[in-house]
């Protein structure tokens, strides 16, 4: 059962289509009709053709009904997928890698938005069981900045998850939007993140941190980034010197993870010296085809060039997970949401 706050407003957004769909259906029947006399009488609306009267023409009941028949399935494959939690695997070589991290495990979460897998995220909670990581590193929009929701569901997930496994948590643009709105949102953002730190976890924003073992260690940044960044139908360069503006210099020869939720700056992030990013935002391109991918982002590109999976930019990784929720509109096809389990090998 959902909690308050994690609105499903998929079914809202195809009745609205259905709508419009319906008012074409009558404008393409009116220009079809013969208009010729002062008053226009309809005499039937379904029968024979008659002088001064048309019936709907056949190719326009075709449409509509298949319009109607796609959506219907679209909503119903939609709901169906949205539940379907798989599990992404990935191998990361590195010659930086440390002997103490060769065949270490990360699982990489990001994007729920509120969402629920099982009662209180149970079957969520026993996927990334199975993948026995080493640490959990969070992508961010974990929440929902809505007015209308709240942060029960992802405190209740990180609370379980943070019994078992370190956790570091980077925000996404949902999270920033309530830290940058206070006089909308209020102190919601000070009260998650005090919550997370309650339950230790290490929340990272625009630093760089240390992971060590007993013999080796990693370097781990966070990188939040402004909200011109995230503006939609327009995607602006993002030059290497903000990034170090922001969040200094690269660790340089030590292997390290970059934590930052707009996958659209891979080119930046390589030229700052990140081995491993991990992104999300994209949520896949909502609805995919086979051999095109992901169909549109959140930033309305068509077809991006970064939807899901694993890309590369000289010497740099970025893993691109297709996320676990939505927000907004409910919509997945042929998109599965995605836990990501990485595991780290030292290359000889």
């Amino acid at each position: 059962m959902r909690k308050r706050g994690c609105h499903n407003l998929g079914i809202l957004f195809f009745c609205t289509i259905f709508l419009k769909m319906l008012c074409y259906g009558l404008f393409f029947f009116a220009i079809s009709s013969k208009i010729g006399k002062r008053h226009l009488r309809i005499r039937r609306w379904i029968g024979k053709q008659r002088e001064g009267v048309f019936m709907i023409p056949l190719w326009i009941w075709i449409i509509a009904v298949l319009l109607v028949v796609g959506i219907a399935v679209a909503v119903l494959l939609s709901s169906y997928e949205n539940k379907r939690l798989t599990v992404e695997y990935y191998e990361i070589e590195s010659e930086k890698i440390p002997e103490a991290f060769d065949g270490y495990r990360i699982v990489f979460l990001t994007d729920l938005h509120c969402a629920q897998f099982g009662e209180n995220n149970q079957e969520l909670i026993e996927r990334i069981d199975e993948c026995r990581p080493d640490m959990i590193l969070v992508g961010g929009d974990m929440v929902i900045s809505r007015e209308s929701s709240n942060e029960e569901v992802p405190l209740a997930l990180m609370k379980e998850l943070s019994a078992k496994y370190p956790i570091y948590y980077a925000d996404g643009n949902h999270e920033l939007k309530l830290a940058r709105n206070e006089e909308i949102f209020g102190v919601r953002y000070k009260d998650y993140v005090h919550s997370l730190k309650e339950y230790n976890i290490h929340h990272i924003s625009n630093e760089t941190i240390v992971i060590q073992s007993e013999t080796g260690f990693i370097s781990l940044t966070a990188f939040d980034l402004e909200n011109k960044y995230y503006q939609r139908f327009h995607v602006p360069r993002m030059p290497l010197s903000h990034m170090e503006s922001v969040v200094g210099s690269s660790p340089g020869n030590i292997f390290h993870i970059l934590l930052a939720h707009n996958p659209n700056y891979l080119k930046t992030y390589a030229d700052w010296g990140s081995d491993l990013v991990l992104a999300g935002h994209f949520h896949g391109g909502m609805v995919r085809i086979p051999k095109f991918g992901g169909v549109i982002s959140p930033q309305f590109q068509i077809f991006p060039k970064y939807d899901a999976g694993e890309f590369h930019e000289g010497e740099t990784t970025m893993i691109l997970s297709r996320g676990l929720g939505n927000h907004s509109i409910k919509l997945r096809l042929f998109n599965k949401p995605e836990i990501s389990c990485i595991e780290l090998k030292k290359r000889d």
